[in-house]
Formats: structure tokens, sequence, C-alpha cells
């Protein structure tokens, strides 16, 4: 191998060269360690669907189902008659004279009575109850896929940074080749100007190496707060709807974060019919049986009535505020789906711009510089180029290689977000 063979021939440096080496590659050798050590303890290793189907299980899910459980249970009892009230009534007791507080002088009674609202408050009811269901519902399949959807973000992260970690561990090899070769060039009378950029270089690897540790902790601990496990690694190959972007809809509304807006528009108007419903009257009816002074038996029937007559200024005011409430959730809805469109339009627009640089950078950037790499193992053959130069030209395919990934990262997560747009939709 080349490569082999100039690190024999640049084996060979003095002491100075030595120092810089030691000085320079410390801090890659710890940052390595923390890395590929079992600081995270034994890794789990999760595919993609995997940890979206464990986000399921997501606390904020679970309180959600919870909540459309029991908005489930209210929906029995919406609609349904008052229950009715035992009544005991005694009249005609006197209170002064031979016969006062004596019971069985009096007339009593004992009976039902039963509150029958009106009619259309009962179905006002009924619509109230199923809007505040439909409502849970919506909102419990919009908190799924959110769950669902942070888990695949975090997963899309985890997945390219192991794959970027690889690739900075092979640049850090080739940048410590080039040290040698510095290092072996400034033995033999050359200047310094190599020495001090491998060490300039040294520090920014240094900073990657940073940079890609702190993601890693970050992506293992969105991905951890979904699934509920440690330790994890993410495994498996990418799901097709990650390879390919998705195509919108036109019916946006079945989106599930429009779903919800939308489902608070019928609440309102389940509210709307309620207050329109208080200006019926409502009545109840009461039936008894008893006894009067003479022991005689007696059986009593009463209906009442509730008259709204002064509607002017009580159900109406009433009636207009939900009616506007009613407006304002329906521009609420008409805003979502504005700004819905325009996230998807920029998400659409962001994944095409990724496409094509990484086209380039496939297409282009890197068979120039594999070309590049090959002139430069030819000239260190024949004796014409430098190892530093080789070496050099490795390192730029590799940081190359590393961009596409952080491209692709970006890419697959915008794709992702447009998937949980369009391809999982909520139920209605």
């Amino acid at each position: 191998m080349v490569i082999l063979s100039s690190a024999r021939v640049l084996h060979d440096g003095d002491s100075c060269g030595e120092f810089i080496i030691m000085q320079t590659s410390w801090k890659f050798v710890s940052l390595l360690a923390l890395l590929t050590s079992g600081i995270f303890g034994e890794a789990r290793a999760l595919s993609l669907e995997e940890a979206m189907n464990r986000a399921e299980a997501a606390p904020e899910v679970v309180a959600a189902r919870a909540g459309e459980a029991a908005s489930q249970a209210l929906l029995r009892a919406a609609g349904q008659l008052p229950d009715p009230r035992l009544v005991l009534s005694v009249d005609d007791l006197a209170i002064e004279g031979d016969t006062r507080y004596r019971l069985r002088d009096s007339k009593r009674m004992i009976g039902l009575m039963q509150d029958i609202p009106a009619a259309k408050k009962r179905e006002a009811e009924r619509q109230q109850a199923e809007a505040g269901l439909a409502a849970d519902g919506r909102m419990r399949e919009f908190t799924r896929l959110a769950a669902r959807q942070e888990a695949a973000l975090a997963w899309i992260q985890l997945y390219f940074l192991t794959q970027k970690q690889s690739l900075l561990e092979k640049s850090a090899a080739e940048l410590r080749l080039r040290q040698r070769a510095a290092t072996a060039a400034l033995a033999g009378g050359d200047g310094a100007d190599d020495a001090l950029e491998s060490l300039l270089d040294q520090q920014m690897q240094d900073d990657a190496f940073d940079m890609l540790n702190r993601d890693l902790r970050q992506a293992r601990a969105r991905l951890k707060r979904v699934v509920q496990m440690e330790s994890l690694e993410a495994t498996g190959d990418l799901p097709a709807w990650l390879k390919h972007p998705a195509t919108p809809e036109s019916a946006f509304d079945a989106a599930a974060g429009l779903s919800v807006s939308q489902a608070r528009v019928g609440m309102a108007e389940a509210e709307l019919a309620m207050a329109r419903a208080d200006r019926d009257s409502d009545w109840a009816v009461e039936l008894g049986v008893g006894q009067d002074a003479m022991g005689n038996a007696m059986m009593m029937a009463k209906v009442n009535f509730s008259l709204p007559v002064f509607a002017g200024s009580r159900q109406n005011p009433r009636i207009a505020a939900a009616r506007k409430k009613l407006e304002q959730s329906e521009a609420e809805h008409q805003t979502r789906r504005a700004e819905f469109q325009r996230q998807c339009e920029e998400w659409r627009a962001e994944e095409a711009a990724l496409t094509l640089r990484l086209q380039r950078l496939n297409q282009e950037t890197l068979p120039l510089l594999t070309r590049k790499i090959a002139l430069a193992e030819a000239a260190f053959s024949g004796g014409r180029g430098s190892a530093a130069a080789l070496i050099l030209a490795r390192e730029k395919h590799l940081n190359t290689r590393i961009q596409a990934i952080d491209l692709e990262a970006e890419r697959a997560a915008v794709r992702a977000n447009l998937h949980f747009l369009f391809a999982e939709r909520v139920t209605k």
C-alpha cells in the first residue's frame, strides 16, 4: 500500500517532530476513547420502525388516550334526563293550639319530580359531547404522530451521526499521517508551514469531535425520552419513504394538525347550538300521593315551565359570544391551514435544494476528488509527488464524504417532516 510505505518513510523524524505529534494527538485519542468506550453502557440497537412504535407508549400519548377515554365515557351521559327528585311535603301543619305540630292532623304527601330540559338542549348537549370526543380523538392522534415524528427525527440524527463518526475517525488517521509527513519534511530542512498547517487542522478536527460527541448525546437523549430506553443505537436501513420525497395532497385537512383545529371549529359550533337552545323552555312534572287531615287519600300532579322572557339580557348575549367564538375558531383554522401550506412549501423547497447539492456532490465533486487521489498516488509512486499531497487529497475526499452525510441527514429529516404531514394522516 502506498500509504503504508509513506508511513514507514516518514517514521524517522527528529525529536521536535515527535513532540508536535504528541502535542496534537492527545486530545483526539481521549475523545476517540470517549466515543468508542462503554460510557453509554451496553447499547440497545433499534430500527426506525421499532423506535416509532415504542414512541406510541410515550407519557404524552398515554395522557392523550386517557383524555379520549374520558370523553368517550361522558358521551354516554350526554343528553340524558337529569335524575328524578323525591319530594316529601307537609301542608296545613298547625303551629298553635292543642293540635300544633301534630302531623296526623295535616296533609302529608310523597312524590317524584322529573325535570325535562328542552329537546334542543339535550341535542346540543349530545353535540357538545360528540365534538369534545372528536377533538380529543384527533388530539390523541396528533400527539401519537408527534411522538412518532420525534422518535424518527432523533433516530435519523443518530443514524447519520454514527456514519459521520466512522468517517471522522478515518480522517483523523489521515491527519496523523500528514503530521508525520510534515515532521519528516521539517527534519529534512523544509519549512515549518506544513507542520503549522497540520496543527491548525488538528484543532479543527478536535472541534469536530467535540461537536460530534455533543450531537450524539443530544440525539440519544431525544430518542430516550420518547422510547423510554437507555443506551440506544440506530440500526437497520432507511425505509422507502425516506428515500423518496412525499407527494403533497390537495386535501390538507386530512393532516393531523389541521384536523385538530377543524375539531375546535366543531366544538365552537356545538357551543353556539347550546346557547341558542337556552331560548327554549324547560319543564318539569311532579306526581305525588298522600293523605289529608281526615285520612282521605289524595293525589297531586304539577307541571311547571321556565319562561325565558328576558332573552335580550340573558340568552342573546351568550349567543352573540358563542357566534364570535365560532368565527375565531374558523379564522384560527384558516390561519393554521395557511401556515401548514407555507411550511409544506418551504420543506419541499429545502428538500429539492438538498437533493441538487447531493447530486452535485456525488456525481461531480466526489468523482473529481477520487481522480485527484489517483493522480496523487501515481505522482508519488513515480517520485514526482509528495506524500503530503497524497494524504491531503485523501483527507479532502473524506471531508467531502462527511459533508455529504450531513446533507443526507438534513434531507432525511425534511422528508420525515413531509411524511408526517401527508403520509400518516389522522383517521376522520
